[in-house]
């Protein structure tokens, strides 16, 4: 994270102009310079460590602008639930693999597919927000096609994947969803993360693709099940956020969890939030 924060802060020193900064996709979106092998060696570990077992299969899906985006399927013993998982920024599946075990313990089938440009997925020439919101859909369809479709199909998007998974829910039918350290808007989220810019900087200029990238006027529509899981210590998207989108949405079943000492990127470190997401998971079979 801290490294994407230097790469934010000069993205936007260079799009500074008459105290106004223009954020394009490709100044907030990371992406890699060069793609990556995809790497599962700390699943398999983390798996072997816990003497559990789970079915990990490599995955490639073309997307509608034929790039091949790379991940994993994992099926965990007796799973509850489908879980398609939409990480955060800068954050790679090779990179963060204890995610994934995390989920498991639910026990769980998940699909992680990197975003294109990240990891082990092919880059287009040119970064599209609109792009990766039809290759979330496209992700969605290959779990419906892939997983068992008698368990309930849930949409998990952590940090900026928060948006990708809401937008999932307005436009297919999902069983529920989780918003993992969601942000409610682009702005608010920059200044959080770059603190420092919001002393010097009156506005800024979100591209349209970026500014179109809204939480809350999706959950206003939503009303399926919804689980906000937020880390006390966030001070990337802290609790008002998630509180705040709670409040917004159209839901009649939701359910917020703080995760006592939890930063932005580690929410589902903890036992007691697999916990409380195994509470969630219980509330939509009654």
């Amino acid at each position: 994270m801290a490294s994407y924060l230097r790469l934010l802060c000069i993205a936007l020193c260079l799009c500074l102009s008459s105290c106004a900064i223009n954020v394009s996709p490709s100044a907030f979106f990371y992406q890699d310079t060069n793609q990556k092998p995809l790497d599962t060696t700390k699943l398999h570990a983390a798996i072997q460590q816990d003497k559990t077992s789970a079915g990990i299969t490599r995955v490639e899906v073309k997307n509608n602008q034929g790039l091949m985006l790379r991940g994993v399927a994992v099926s965990y013993p007796t799973p509850m639930v489908n879980v398609l998982f939409f990480a955060d920024n800068r954050m790679s599946i090779s990179e963060n693999n204890s995610v994934i075990h995390r989920m498991g313990k639910l026990p769980a089938n998940i699909l992680w597919l990197d975003y294109q440009g990240v990891g082990a997925s092919e880059k287009s020439n040119d970064l599209s927000i609109d792009a990766i919101k039809q290759d979330a859909l496209t992700q969605f369809d290959y779990v419906k096609t892939t997983f068992d479709n008698t368990l309930p199909t849930i949409v998990h998007g952590r940090g900026i994947g928060s948006y990708f998974a809401s937008y999932v829910a307005a436009n297919r039918q999902i069983d529920a969803l989780v918003l993992d350290g969601a942000f409610n808007n682009i702005s608010d989220l920059i200044a959080n993360m770059v603190p420092g810019f919001s002393n010097a900087i009156t506005s800024m200029r979100l591209h349209d693709e970026v500014h179109s990238m809204q939480i809350a006027p999706i959950l206003r529509h939503y009303d399926g099940p919804l689980w906000l899981v937020v880390g006390e210590q966030d001070k990337i998207t802290p609790y008002p956020i998630s509180q705040q989108l709670l409040a917004q949405s159209a839901s009649e079943a939701k359910l917020i969890s703080i995760i006592p000492g939890a930063t932005h990127n580690a929410t589902l470190r903890s036992d007691y939030a697999i916990s409380e997401y195994r509470r969630f998971l219980a509330s939509l079979r009654r």
